[in-house]
């Protein structure tokens, strides 16, 4: 008994440690897939959060995968710009109630025609991730290669998933501990100083500090595994194949990125109320700064580094244009409504599309 006792202490934990070994061993391969980085090595995907409730009795909330609601709103919208040339990654958050022109469903008269447009997170009830993919191209011209997009019980379960990795995790000096914590941090907004831009900013950090703190994982046997099961867990929300997050996390890996370079920004406007023509009401919305937005394409999405461009994740001043204070509360009664429209001025300042 005495032998038998002393041969299990001695061959568990070997085993226990091999196991670790293996899982930690590098597994890099060259992967070929159909992802056609730009010619720069740059690959963008969309980060979808939205808030797709679940139908019916729910059961182990967080932990399983839920029957949701099929239309619901994108509440957090970032841009992971990849580039797989300089190693480097670049996250750019997008406010939910930015206003845009949308392809087929809005028609302003310019750019600035803002009684005419239609929020951002809208979009995403409206025509799903192929429309709010189409509609940001033609804000910034660029092209989106891939899109994710969580829901509050693949968050959860994302979070959890990882959580064993984060190491007493703290954004803006709040403890996430759990999954719950963490979804209540990302959906916060209300009581924030600055609303939404506040929520874009805190959700690009909790981002870049989970890449920051997993990143080691990347090139193992382990990483390969948690990947395979984020996407799994993820399902059809995602038309970003195994293969292919492989072949990016491959290669930055490749190319040195650091996850200390990750530069996050946010998009620059101004919180204005603005009387919407589709629905006759009047609404919070955030007016984009076209000219900032110029410069912050061509700094964070196109890796022109000399573009001084603000990132807007603090409260930075930046030269506003006066059709940011313009008066866009509009009577709902229709001939007035429609008389208003027609005497406001409009200036032409659409961003021009990617070559």
């Amino acid at each position: 008994m005495a032998k038998k006792r002393m041969w299990l202490v001695l061959v568990i934990p070997a085993l226990l440690i091999a196991i670790l070994l293996f899982l930690l061993s590098p597994k890099r391969h060259p992967v070929v897939t159909a992802l056609r980085p730009g010619p720069t090595g740059t690959i963008n995907i969309l980060i979808i959060g939205k808030d797709a409730r679940a139908i019916g009795p729910v059961e182990k909330e967080g932990y399983q995968r839920n029957k949701r609601e099929r239309s619901s709103h994108s509440d957090v919208m970032i841009i992971a710009h990849v580039n797989l040339d300089s190693g480097r990654l670049n996250l750019f958050a997008l406010p939910r109630d930015l206003l845009v022109n949308v392809t087929g469903i809005t028609k302003p008269n310019s750019a600035t025609d803002f009684n005419r447009m239609e929020k951002l997170t809208h979009i995403y009830a409206i025509g799903g991730e192929s429309l709010l993919c189409r509609t940001i191209e033609s804000l910034l011209g660029i092209t989106i290669h891939r899109s994710v997009a969580f829901d509050f019980d693949t968050f959860r379960m994302t979070f959890g998933l990882l959580r064993p990795f984060l190491r007493n995790l703290k954004v803006r000096g709040i403890a996430l501990s759990n999954r719950n914590q963490a979804l209540k941090f990302a959906r916060r907004r209300y009581r924030l100083k600055d609303d939404d831009i506040d929520r874009c900013r805190d959700n690009l950090l909790l981002v870049s500090s989970v890449i920051h703190r997993t990143w080691w994982l990347a090139d193992t046997r382990l990483g390969e595994m948690l990947i395979q099961r984020v996407l799994k867990i993820i399902g059809n929300d995602t038309d970003l194949p195994v293969e292919e997050a492989k072949q990016i996390v491959y290669g930055l890996k490749e190319s040195g990125f650091n996850p200390d370079r990750i530069r996050t920004a946010v998009l620059v406007g101004e919180g204005r109320k603005v009387t919407l023509e589709r629905y006759k009401k009047t609404f919070w919305c955030y007016l984009p700064a076209y000219a900032e937005i110029r410069k912050q394409v061509d700094c964070f999405l196109r890796d022109q580094r000399r573009v001084q461009a603000l990132d807007f994740m603090t409260r930075q001043r930046f030269r506003a244009p006066g059709y940011l204070f313009a008066d866009y509360i509009i009577s709902t009664d229709s001939s007035a409504f429609a008389k208003k429209l027609k005497g406001l001025e409009k200036l032409d300042l659409d961003l021009q599309p990617e070559p």
